[in-house]
C-alpha cells in the first residue's frame, strides 16, 4: 500500500516535471510559428509590380518590328499612289464634270449666212477644288440622232475654275456644219418652252502639276420661244394714196414676245399673212432683233384688198367664231428669211412651216381701212379695187359719180 502511495505520489510530481520541462522546448517553436504569421501578413500587404500598358504593348511591338513595318508601308505607297493618281483622281474628276448642270443664263445667237452664225453663251462651272479649265471645242448636236453628227462647234477658252465660277464664250463666228440637224434643232427651239441641247467635249483639266483628259457629255435645258406666244398685233394703219412715197399700204407694230435667254439676230423677215386659207397680206420684218422678253417691232407691207371680194365667202368661212367675239383672226406663216442678200435655209425650214396665230378686233380694223379710204384718191382706190370688183369702168364712172356729187354739194355751199 505504502509502496503504490509511494509510487502514485512520485508519479505525480514526475508529470507535472514533464509539464514544465515540456514548456520550455515548446517555446521556440511558437516563436517560429509567430514569425511565420508575421512574415506572412508582410507578403499579403505588398502590392504586385504592375506590368505594361496596352498602348506600351503596341509601342514596344513597333519598336520591335519597326523596319518591317516601315518596309510595308513603302510597299503600300508604291502600289496606292499610283492608284490614287491614275485611278481614283481622275474619277473624281470625271464626276464633277458629270455633275456639272452647265446652265445657260444669256447669250445670243446671231444669223451671218447660210453656213455662218455668231454665237455668245454665259453659263458657269461648280467645281469644288481649284483647277484650270485648259481650251477646247464642245460639239453642239440632237442626241436622239445616229449616229453623232454636230451641227456647231464652239471653242471654250482656258478657264481658272474655283467653286461657282461664270463661263463666257463671247462673239464666235461658228460654221453650221450639218444644216439638217441645225435647222430639227430650231425647230424644237421654236416650238417648245424649253429645248435639249446636248453638248459633248473633251477637255483637260489641271490640278497643280498634273493633267487629265477627261470626257465631257452633257444634255442640258435651254429657254426657249413657245411658239411665240404672246404674239400680236398692236397697231395698224394704211396709206392708200396714189402718190406715196412707199410701195407698201400699210404699215404698224407687232408684239413679239422671246421667252428665251438668247437674244436671236434673224435677218429680214418676210411674212405671209393669212385669214384662213386665203393670203390677203405680206408683210416685212427688217433686221429682226429680238431681247428675251416682249419686242415692238415695226413692221410694212402690202394687205390684198383684191383678194377679198373673190375669197369673201370662205374668208367668213374661216372668221365665223372669231366674229362672234368681235375679233378677226389671222395666222402668220413664214415666206422668206434673208441675210445680206441671201437666203437662210434653216430659218426658212422652220418659219415656212409656223402658222402663228393673232387676233385684231373688228371695229379697230374696220376704222383703220376706213381711215385709209378716205385719205385715198379716185386713182388709188381704182387700183386697189378695179380688180376685186371685176369691172374697173363700172368702178371709175361710181367713183366719178361720187366725186361729181361731192363737187356739186360743195359749189352749192359756196355763195
Amino acid at each position: 500500500m505504502a509502496s503504490e502511495e509511494h509510487t502514485a505520489r512520485g508519479a505525480a510530481p514526475s508529470t507535472e516535471n514533464a509539464s514544465n520541462a515540456a514548456t520550455p522546448q515548446d517555446a521556440p517553436a511558437q516563436d517560429d510559428h509567430s514569425d511565420n504569421v508575421s512574415s506572412n501578413d508582410h507578403v499579403h500587404d505588398e502590392k504586385p509590380a504592375p506590368g505594361p500598358t496596352k498602348w506600351q504593348k503596341v509601342k514596344n511591338h513597333f519598336m520591335r518590328f519597326k523596319w518591317w513595318y516601315l518596309v510595308g508601308f513603302i510597299i503600300l505607297l508604291a502600289i496606292l499612289l499610283p492608284l490614287m493618281f491614275t485611278v481614283i483622281i481622275p474619277a473624281i474628276v470625271q464626276n464633277i464634270l458629270n455633275g456639272q448642270k452647265l446652265p445657260i443664263d444669256g447669250g445670243a445667237l446671231q444669223v451671218l449666212s447660210p453656213k455662218e452664225v455668231n454665237m455668245s453663251i454665259f453659263t458657269s462651272l461648280n467645281t469644288p477644288i481649284a483647277a484650270t479649265l485648259k481650251p477646247t471645242d464642245l460639239y453642239l448636236y440632237n442626241k436622239e440622232t445616229e449616229p453623232f453628227s454636230s451641227f456647231l462647234k464652239l471653242h471654250l477658252p482656258q478657264q481658272h475654275l474655283s467653286h461657282n465660277s461664270e463661263v463666257i464664250i463671247m462673239n464666235q463666228t461658228v460654221k453650221v456644219t450639218n444644216e439638217t440637224e441645225l435647222t430639227r434643232w430650231f425647230n424644237l427651239f421654236f416650238d417648245q418652252p424649253e429645248v435639249e441641247l446636248s453638248v459633248e467635249g473633251k477637255p483637260e483639266i489641271t490640278l497643280g502639276a498634273l493633267k487629265y483628259h477627261r470626257s465631257l457629255s452633257k444634255t442640258i435645258e435651254v429657254k426657249s420661244l413657245t411658239y411665240l406666244d404672246g404674239f400680236a398685233l398692236k397697231d395698224l394703219s394704211f396709206d392708200l394714196a396714189s402718190n406715196r412715197t412707199s410701195k407698201y399700204n400699210m404699215k404698224g407694230n407687232l408684239n413679239i414676245p422671246n421667252s428665251g435667254v438668247l437674244r436671236l439676230g434673224l435677218g429680214d423677215l418676210m411674212f405671209n399673212v393669212m385669214c384662213g386659207e386665203v393670203r390677203v397680206g405680206l408683210i416685212n420684218l427688217w433686221d429682226l432683233q429680238l431681247w428675251p422678253g416682249n419686242n415692238s417691232v415695226p413692221f410694212e407691207g402690202n394687205f390684198f384688198f383684191d383678194e377679198l371680194v373673190p375669197n369673201l365667202s370662205e374668208i367668213l368661212d374661216s372668221q365665223k367664231e372669231a366674229l362672234n367675239n368681235g375679233y378677226m383672226e389671222f395666222n402668220a406663216t413664214g415666206n422668206s428669211t434673208m441675210v445680206n442678200g441671201e437666203r437662210i435655209p434653216y430659218i426658212e425650214g422652220v418659219l415656212n412651216y409656223k402658222h402663228i396665230r393673232f387676233t385684231f378686233p373688228v371695229i379697230s380694223l374696220l376704222g383703220d381701212v376706213v381711215g385709209g379710204l378716205l385719205d385715198a384718191d379716185q386713182g388709188s382706190l381704182l387700183n386697189i379695187f378695179g380688180g376685186a370688183v371685176g369691172n374697173s369702168t363700172l368702178l371709175e364712172h361710181v367713183l366719178g359719180h361720187w366725186d361729181g356729187g361731192d363737187q356739186e354739194k360743195t359749189s352749192s355751199k359756196d355763195p
